[in-house]
């Protein structure tokens, strides 16, 4: 007790010390009133938006505001803590303990105790403001305040104080104990973050501590783990600093006990972190394990399986299952092949009734039949099964750095599961293969694994009672509490889930849509109670609309959207556009939808009252305001994209990306409606959905900010790859999509031709359609559609497997002639000359746009037509339109053209009377459209533009400026912060005669250049021009002014040119007149200049005389 008593003492005169520190009080009351204020913005203010994840989910309320207090007093603690010592010098602060017994254990301890008690009291005032205010929106997580408490401060707290205290004591230096530590934990916070499986995260930052509603934390192990790290090493270094204190003589054995137990400490903080990053990296060897085994067995005999019938009972901790399948052999065998997941044990195998024997190797079930089925023989066969899932066996084919990247909104990092089991939920998806397949799991050696057909799937499942079970097919439960399911339509997969779920639907247009939620998680109703009759219509415009932009229509008597925990995630697959989240009649939206910041449906409607009165606008109603908050939560499943990401790399570059909307609702009218397999090409279903989407076609807005497209990336690849090879290179997966959307759109282009680009896929469609629910093999549907179209499409599979030579092309500016002829007659005359410069055949698309609001598509089938272009032609394109035609797109598909996409508006219209004309196509010799007497050097000559060395810079510079490497020469530009260095960029504004690029550099002294070598074919004089492009800068702002400062060198003369970028037009610009007496022209243009960037692209001169 006297041990206790003089820490008790020590610890209260430490906390009093504190508490009077004016260093700690101003710290209090910004942590007191930051945390009140923010506070009355979530829960009080209309004015917020944004938090959703935070109101949607009670336990996220203290785990933000403990994060955000975590930040700022690890801070604090640094100073406060490391300043006892420094106290202690002065003998008039610590006299009353110097003359009574204390030991160096006792004294340190009490010390540190009075130190952290006086923190964990604030935490806890900050948690019972938070309280207050959380009382007032009626859920509270209690247990949530508790739990993150223990997690997030006493750790974080612990570390940071023993830590400090240590160092001191080591450093004798308190400023440079100060540097270390200040340094340590911008290190961890800007810049390692969560690197190393956020190892070094001892503020929790990384960690994935979101806690769900619905199953709590789905990574109990991991937490603790983590955190007792950073405890146990605090704890540590309190005892090393008891053992190395020199207050009291003391013996060196009487440290002995503290030096020890410091050791232990220590030695099981490593240990505890040895296992985070050991049981991170064993799973990648389990995972390698299980493709292996995959691979073993991918090639041995498999079965059709065209019945299955199930049944589940689910039990506290797991399920037991009992699945009959019924099938067709593929192979002639005895023994076949089945895939389950290795954590669920197989208690046995029969047919009719007869045992069979089986062989399990981890995830593979190899049953052997007793007798030689013949290929096309009928089988049966039940297995018998419990256990858990194994999420290790789970998406083996996605890379660990994808796997392994966190989960994140905001500030709030969620851990990712892909299946739960818990006494009062259970989640499992196909991806689980919870149940027995045909075949084998993911092989990276044989694409043969990935065959799946159409079955048809009867379940019946016994739940824990008062849980309801879903699944796909309509649901009927029987006396005894068993509810059996079954499928209008053969599937290919089947799910399950079950919880405390309660349904809310609404019938339109004969299908039933439900929302499937958690008891006690119906926030939404009340925010739309006035719209009940009218959003039947407003699904059916989502519905009509997906309908009309894909010509395919919802097949499902049944639409349900089920809330599951927040944990749950998906993943893209390099041969399917569909998620886990969404599966057959169902799509798995995370709890209260809170990662969507939208989905605060009261505050939407709010805010669309409250938006509606800016502008002098008349205010809308309540139920329009309603409307159009259920509209944007609908329109949701009709994007083809999700979430955008912006990351920057060295100044002035930047990549715009986005992420496939994991919620998008063209798996329900394409994937789970047709099955396109091949044994050779498994990417074949991938091929036809991005083919359908247009997604090769569609230039992409994001090329503006990232220099280059990813279309434009994935033709790149192809010249220098395979089709095969970039399909099987993960590190590509991003660039997958353009890959597979660029390949399809070469594969179908010459049967576009043959029979026009819409006529060719109204034949697809028909084709589609009339084997919906059935299983089409990939290489008979293309001879189908060669046959359709006259073209010997399969063969062009053939050239998958070389690489793609590119052909470039030069392109005319588009001319207009309006034509009038006798009796008023008006009609317009577009011609326009494009010509193939290579050695290649190659392909274009043309796309004509009439007058009108973003210049409007015309109906016109010829003004969307694909153009063969032979190698060394040139073709001009004539046609005859009723409407003024305003811009013609070019779109060179496959090629070396760079943007491939070129815009081009036709401004000026020429009158004529009098003509007939007709439709068009002449075939003439090549041309380079380069003009008698015009010499032009463009930034693309490597050999006649040179460009400044990069600037000497320091080492903070050039490690923030850090280039990343890419294989890809252009980046993106961003005018209001450019490049320190000349990077090159394209654009379809810039000149190139195939590549329109040109350099760009941040304005700077005029010691950066960039030099054209322009050769003079003979003496005479010249005019000399540069081609100019203007920014956004200039665009957005007319008050700015600015000029390029050109000097002109030849013989022995240097003169200075100017270009006033607000008076000059862009294109091709004037420098002056001079006459060339040498054989080579300098033109030096500096970085000298009142914007923010210079660009270098290209100057020509032309002979006057």
């Amino acid at each position: 007790m006297t041990f206790l008593s003089n820490i008790q003492s020590v610890a209260k005169y430490e906390s009093k010390l504190l508490i009077r520190s004016w260093f700690f009080r101003v710290f209090t009351v910004l942590a007191i009133g930051i945390t009140t204020l923010f506070n009355f913005l979530l829960f009080v203010s209309e004015d917020t938006y944004g938090f959703w994840i935070a109101m949607s989910i009670p336990s996220n309320i203290p785990y933000l505001i403990l994060l955000l207090l975590n930040t700022g007093q690890a801070v604090i603690a640094i100073f406060l803590a490391s300043d006892f010592l420094k106290r202690d010098k002065k003998l008039d602060t610590s006299e009353v303990f110097y003359v009574r017994p204390l030991s160096n254990a006792e004294y340190v301890i009490g010390k540190i105790w009075g130190n952290l008690r006086v923190f964990l009291l604030l935490n806890l005032i900050i948690m019972g403001i938070t309280m207050a205010f959380n009382l007032t929106v009626g859920e509270v997580d209690w247990i949530a305040y508790l739990l993150y408490f223990l997690l997030i401060s006493v750790p974080t707290l612990v570390f940071i104080i023993g830590l400090s205290i240590f160092l001191m004591l080591v450093l004798k230096n308190q400023a440079l104990t100060f540097v270390i530590l200040l340094g340590y934990i911008g290190l961890t916070v800007f810049y390692i973050e969560d690197k190393f499986y956020y190892l070094f995260d001892y503020m929790a930052y990384s960690l994935p501590l979101v806690k769900s509603t619905i199953v709590g934390f789905s990574n109990w192990e991991v937490i603790l783990n983590h955190r007792a790290i950073y405890f146990l090493a605090g704890l540590a270094f309190v005892f090393f600093t008891i053992s190395l204190f020199r207050r009291l003589p003391h013996s060196s054995r009487s440290n002995y006990p503290w030096v020890f137990l410091s050791v232990c400490t220590l030695l099981l903080s490593l240990a505890c972190g040895y296992w985070h990053v050991h049981s991170i990296l064993c799973q990648g060897d389990i995972r390698a394990a299980y493709t292996r085994v995959n691979n073993q067995y991918v090639a041995t005999p498999k079965l059709f399986i065209h019945q299955y019938d199930f049944s589940v009972e689910q039990r506290l901790d797991d399920f037991l299952s009992e699945v009959t399948m019924r099938g067709v052999a593929l192979d002639s065998s005895a023994v076949f092949t089945f895939c389950l997941n290795p954590g669920l044990t197989v208690r046995s195998v029969d047919s009719d009734g007869q045992p069979l024997k089986f062989k399990r190797d981890k995830q593979i079930v190899l049953v052997d039949f007793g007798t030689n089925l013949a290929k096309g023989d009928t089988a049966s066969v039940t297995f018998k099964y419990d256990g858990q899932i194994d999420n290790s066996f789970c998406y083996l084919d996605i890379p660990p750095e994808v796997l392994q990247a966190s989960k994140k909104k905001f500030l709030f990092n969620i851990d990712k599961q892909y299946c739960f089991q818990t006494k009062d939920y259970l989640l499992l998806t196909p991806e689980t293969y919870w149940y027995p397949r045909a075949g084998t799991g993911y092989s990276d050696e044989n694409p043969d694994w990935q065959q799946t057909y159409f079955s048809n799937y009867h379940l019946k499942v016994k739940p824990l009672a008062g849980l309801v079970p879903l699944s796909q097919g309509e649901g009927k439960s029987d006396e005894h509490g068993v509810y059996t399911f079954k499928g209008d339509f053969p599937s290919q997969t089947i799910s399950l889930a079950i919880g405390d779920y309660q349904q809310k639907s609404i019938s339109a247009d004969s299908i039933l849509y439900s929302i499937w939620h958690l008891k006690g998680h119906d926030f939404f109703s009340a925010a739309l109670d006035s719209i009940h009759d009218t959003i039947p219509s407003l699904i059916r415009n989502v519905k009509d609309q997906l309908a009309r932009n894909y010509k395919l229509d919802y097949p499902f008597k049944r639409f349900s959207l089920i809330e599951v925990p927040i944990q749950f995630v998906g993943y893209e697959r390099a041969w399917s556009q569909a998620q886990e989240t969404v599966q057959p009649e169902m799509v798995l939206f995370p709890e209260k939808g809170a990662l969507f910041d939208d989905m605060d449906m009261k505050k939407q409607v709010q805010n669309h009252i409250r938006w509606s009165r800016y502008g002098d606008r008349n205010e809308i109603s309540l139920q329009e305001a309603q409307m159009r908050t259920f509209n944007n939560f609908i329109w949701r499943f009709a994007q083809t994209e999700g979430n955008y990401n912006f990351s920057s790399g060295s100044r002035g570059k930047g990549n715009l990306s986005s992420e496939a909307n994991p919620y998008f609702l063209f798996p329900q009218i394409y994937n789970f409606r047709y099955n396109i397999f091949s044994s050779e090409w498994p990417v074949a279903n991938r091929v036809i959905e991005l083919y359908l989407q247009k997604k090769s076609e569609n230039g992409g807005w994001e090329r503006q900010i990232n220099g280059i497209s990813n279309n434009e990336k994935a033709v790149l690849l192809l010249e220098k790859r395979t089709f095969k090879e970039l399909l099987v290179d993960m590190e590509l997966r991003n660039l997958q999509n353009n890959i597979v959307g660029q390949e399809a759109s070469r594969l179908f282009a010459r049967a576009e031709i043959n029979m026009g680009v819409e006529a060719f896929r109204d034949s697809l469609y028909s084709l589609l359609k009339r084997n919906t629910f059935l299983n089409i093999k990939f290489e008979n549907m293309l001879d189908t559609l060669g046959e359709i179209s006259r073209t010997d499409i399969r063969s062009l599979l053939g050239e998958w497997e070389k690489t793609t030579p590119l052909p470039f092309y030069s392109l005319g500016e588009p001319t207009l002639t309006k034509i009038t002829n006798k009796g008023g007659e008006e009609f317009f005359v577009l011609k326009m000359l494009i010509s193939n410069n290579s050695d290649y055949d190659g392909i274009i698309h043309m796309d004509i746009r009439k007058d009108g609001w973003w210049y409007q598509p015309l109906e016109d089938p010829r003004a969307k037509t694909k153009i063969e272009m032979p190698a060394h032609t040139s073709k001009e394109f004539v046609s005859v339109w009723e409407d003024q035609i305003r811009n013609v797109e070019i779109n060179t598909m496959v090629s070396g053209n760079l943007p491939n996409i070129i815009s081009q508006d036709i401004n000026n219209v020429k009158q004529e009377r009098n003509k007939i004309v007709k439709d068009s196509i002449y075939i003439l010799p090549e041309s380079s459209f380069d003009l008698p007497g015009e010499i032009i050097v463009d930034n693309e000559d490597s050999t006649l533009f040179i460009l400044s060395a990069p600037p000497i810079v320091g080492l903070l510079p050039k490690w923030l400026d850090e280039v990343e490497e890419t294989p890809f020469k252009y980046s993106g530009i961003s005018w209001w912060r450019p490049p320190l260095q000349w990077t090159a960029t394209t654009n379809d504004r810039y000149y190139g005669k195939y590549i329109r690029s040109a350099f760009v550099i941040k304005s700077g002294d005029g010691s950066q250049t960039a030099t054209w070598k322009v050769p003079v074919p003979e003496v005479g004089q010249y005019d000399l021009y540069y081609h100019v492009f203007k920014d956004d800068e200039l665009r957005w702002n007319n008050n700015l002014q600015g000029e390029y400062h050109f000097k002109v060198k030849y013989g022995s003369e240097v003169e200075d040119a100017y270009v006033n970028l607000r008076k000059a037009n862009e294109g091709w610009e004037q420098l002056g007149s001079y006459y060339f007496d040498s054989d080579t022209v300098r033109v030096v243009l500096t970085d000298e200049c009142k914007l923010r960037s210079v660009t270098a692209d290209a100057v020509k001169i032309v002979k006057r005389y």
